[in-house]
């Protein structure tokens, strides 16, 4: 089974949990302030708090203990 990475909603600060397996792309809306987004094929988009780097760094991490561990 995937991993599961934590992650922070900017709205209300809750967690919010992404099987890094299905991201499809992580990017920066250039908005004020940016805003970090989470893609999932082209239907779901996730806002996330953690910066640009800091959620791909944790993505990359899951995604390597999930091939380490295969």
């Amino acid at each position: 089974m995937s991993k599961l990475c934590k992650f922070t909603s900017p709205a209300d600060g809750k967690p919010v949990y992404v099987n890094a397996a299905q991201v499809s792309v992580v990017y920066t809306y250039k908005g004020e302030p940016p805003d970090t987004i989470i893609a999932f094929q082209k239907d779901f988009m996730l806002g996330v708090k953690e910066s640009l780097e800091e959620a791909v760094s944790i993505l990359d991490k899951a995604m390597a203990d999930e091939k380490a561990g295969s």
